[in-house]
């Protein structure tokens, strides 16, 4: 994408994984949703870094909110790296709590393997974004911000000004219209995505699907309006 920024878009789901990284190491942004992918994904990631001169050093993994895609991959990055810290929204602990188990089976509903969904370890984070808050990730001048609760209740999005970048998570989607699930908060997505949008960037990342650009965005944000009324 940008020097020091990889974007894997895994085969399943079309999900979007990013690396930010830089000389001191990477920040991961999601992690997939179970062990095995992740460790392949780290493996390409590890060859990519090393392609680039990059050191294989994990410095944080950001989870972008509790879905089995973007976080049940935690345990296995903490397997190889035991001392990377995990951040994510400060609700994403009581959500994976309340809804991590239905995740799993969410999960085999989408068609991931059985055997790989029941060995998933669900890692809950270990540094916290305050809600309408932010925290930097100390790579390439990357950001963690909590714009407020959309896809779910605790929305997180990486801003990387230094590479004109956002990665939004499930707050924009372009393989498929933006997901509503019984824990999404409709009423208050449109003022998520405004306050994402205040962030520049020329190149956003959705959850999943193509990048796209801020039309796109602008274009999404009228959709979730509509939505609401």
């Amino acid at each position: 994408m940008a020097p020091g920024v990889f974007v894997a878009r895994l085969p399943e789901l079309d999900l979007n994984v990013v690396a930010v990284a830089g000389p001191e190491g990477f920040a991961l942004v999601d992690t997939g949703s179970y062990e095995r992918e992740t460790r392949g994904l780290l493996a390409g990631l590890e060859r990519m870094l090393s392609e680039h001169g990059l050191p294989y050093r994990a410095l944080a993994v950001v989870n972008t909110h509790g879905h089995f895609d973007h976080c049940y991959g935690n345990a296995e990055v903490l397997r190889q790296f035991p001392d990377v810290e995990i951040v994510a929204h400060e609700a994403l602990p009581a959500y994976l709590a309340e809804w991590g188990e239905r995740g799993r089976a969410d999960a085999l509903r989408y068609g991931m393997p059985a055997d790989d969904m029941a060995a998933v370890r669900i890692v809950p984070p270990t540094v916290l974004v305050p809600h309408d808050g932010s925290l930097p990730l100390g790579v390439m001048g990357a950001e963690v911000y909590a714009p407020g609760r959309g896809h779910t209740g605790c929305d997180v999005v990486v801003h990387v000004p230094d590479a004109d970048l956002l990665v939004a998570g499930d707050l924009l989607e372009e393989s498929a219209p933006p997901s509503y699930g019984p824990d999404s908060y409709p009423d208050e997505w449109p003022g998520a995505l405004e306050r994402v949008l205040e962030l520049p960037a020329s190149v956003l990342v959705p959850g999943h699907g193509a990048l796209v650009d801020r039309d796109f965005a602008e274009r999404q944000l009228a959709y979730v309006r509509g939505r609401r009324a």
